[in-house]
């Protein structure tokens, strides 16, 4: 899959503070590329690499609410998969079931209890475990209450439940530090025991950073005792970063096929645009009793509400949103992430961007969410394919409106990258933070002028227009072009398997001063 983004249009330049770097917004730019076609071939293993191949199927449309974030969906160890939803005038009370992977799915089936959510899991043993809606146990500082229920594998049928979670003291009152089991999934261990997430506070702890913990449970998620903190960094390691730093929260945790585990989590509070707090990872070498300290996403995946899954052929997913709706991939357990797929851009107050993602086969997806038109179960496959490593060519052309050919365009290929940097900004209005402009509109890719300081390679068109890049390796790039007298363009592009050729056109660029 390719995952391509266009150019935002804005009036003017404004200056980011806390970015040293001047982006210019013009929209029109066009850039026309042709990417010569990689076939595999018959050679060696030495000679090969591996890339993803990822087929996103058809969506099954559950209902028209775009708004929301109570979708969820979940697996039972026979491979049935449940998608559950709100509808309007209806509150979260449906769900549908699919045999097949996602990719048809049966009569909508009414849910009394009104509320799935995230926290599942489909156990070894039989039955699908979900939990929701912990809650304080009065006059106890150490115990929480919360919703059990539990599934058969074919999911027409269940019963529910309390069970019981102990802490330490938690932060017991109603705002945003009271603890939760907000974000899974449910992961159950080679030994059948059960490890949950929750975030919120311990007494002592920042009025307003989160913990992230795990709790345990020994008996199939009746009882759970506090098991270890993912993370706690009360002091924000960015301050140059704009925006509130919530501390760890909406941890979701991933058992790595090295043995090690894998936590992705949330780090931006607020619901603001032109925040910017990435995600970070951390990881476990005992199984989640002790963690490393979390860092930044590489390239940065913005901004809350992740999910990991791990594939059997070693691929790590990471369902993610806001602004948008996305699922990037790790071929090193985490440390980089590619190939991302996106359902749509669509920032707050469109789309919440909470959204859920879950593993229904070897190689296989479900996501769950919405976009321009409601809440959908989209099915995903991704297999990991050995083409030649033989580093292919990258050419093409540059153009006028005209089309006629641009000579002496500058061409640069850079590093891929997810993170939206350039929410169009208001020209005379501060932020909330007072120290950037006021940002408006949907985000982007964001444009970065063309510098040989940053050491990314730059060529020319030649009399024709064309340039070419030789040697250039299997994967994801950002191209950009700067001509005289023509509005700035770049490209977020992938050189993998079908890569078909692509035609772009510059437009008239406009008087910048400032």
């Amino acid at each position: 899959m390719t995952d391509r983004m266009s150019a935002q249009e804005s009036e003017g330049i404004h200056i980011h503070k806390w970015n040293a770097i001047v982006r210019l917004l013009l929209l029109g730019s066009t850039l026309c590329v042709s990417v010569m076609e990689h076939s595999p071939t018959a050679v060696g293993a030495e000679d090969e690499t591996e890339i993803l191949k990822i087929t996103v199927g058809a969506p099954t449309p559950l209902t028209t609410m775009r708004y929301q974030n109570s979708s969820a969906v979940a697996v039972s160890r026979t491979g049935t998969v449940a998608a559950f939803y709100p509808r309007p005038q209806g509150g979260a009370k449906f769900y549908r079931v699919s045999n097949d992977g996602g990719r048809n799915w049966g009569k909508e089936l009414d849910y009394p209890p009104g509320y799935a959510g995230p926290m599942s899991v489909g156990l070894r043993e039989g039955g699908v475990i979900f939990l929701w809606g912990d809650r304080p146990v009065e006059g106890r500082r150490d115990q929480l209450e919360i919703n059990r229920m539990i599934f058969s594998d074919d999911f027409l049928s269940w019963k529910t439940e309390t069970a019981t979670i102990h802490v330490p003291n938690y932060a017991a009152s109603l705002d945003v530090k009271y603890l939760s089991a907000a974000k899974g999934k449910i992961l159950q261990l080679p030994s059948g025991d059960l490890l949950m997430s929750m975030y919120g506070g311990f007494e002592g702890d920042s009025s307003r950073e989160h913990r992230a913990i795990l709790v345990r449970s020994t008996d199939q998620g009746y009882t759970w005792r506090y098991y270890a903190t993912i993370d706690y960094t009360p002091e924000d390691p960015h301050p140059e970063l704009p925006g509130h730093y919530a501390g760890a929260c909406e941890p979701s945790i991933t058992l790595l096929p090295n043995g090690q585990m894998l936590a992705m989590l949330r780090k931006q509070y607020s619901h603001l645009p032109g925040e910017y707090r990435p995600m970070e990872v951390c990881r476990s070498d005992d199984l989640g009793k002790t963690w490393t300290e979390s860092t930044m996403t590489q390239p940065h995946l913005m901004t809350i509400s992740p999910t990991l899954q791990v594939l059997d052929n070693g691929v790590v997913a990471c369902q993610y949103g806001r602004p948008g709706f996305h699922i990037a991939f790790s071929l090193d357990n985490g440390y980089t992430w590619q190939d991302r797929i996106s359902f749509t851009h669509l920032p707050e107050p469109f789309l919440t961007g909470q959204f859920d993602m879950v593993k229904v086969g070897s190689n296989d997806l479900v996501a769950v969410g919405s976009d321009a038109q409601g809440t959908k179960a989209w099915p995903v496959r991704v297999d990991r394919v050995k083409v030649s490593s033989v580093p292919v060519a990258l050419a093409g052309r540059v153009l006028d409106e005209q089309g006629e050919p641009i000579v002496g365009a500058i061409v640069e290929r850079s590093p891929n990258r997810y993170y939206h940097d350039d929410w169009l900004e208001h020209p005379n209005q501060l932020g909330p933070w007072k120290t950037t402009p006021l940002t408006i509109g949907s985000p982007g890719l964001g444009y970065r002028s063309i510098r040989k300081v940053e050491g990314h390679p730059p060529v020319q068109t030649d009399g024709q227009g064309r340039f070419r890049f030789d040697s250039v390796k299997l994967g994801e790039y950002v191209l950009t072009v700067e001509a005289d007298g023509q509005a700035p363009q770049h490209r977020h592009t992938r050189l993998g398997l079908e890569v078909q050729p692509q035609e772009f056109r510059m437009k008239a660029g406009r008087g910048v001063r400032g």
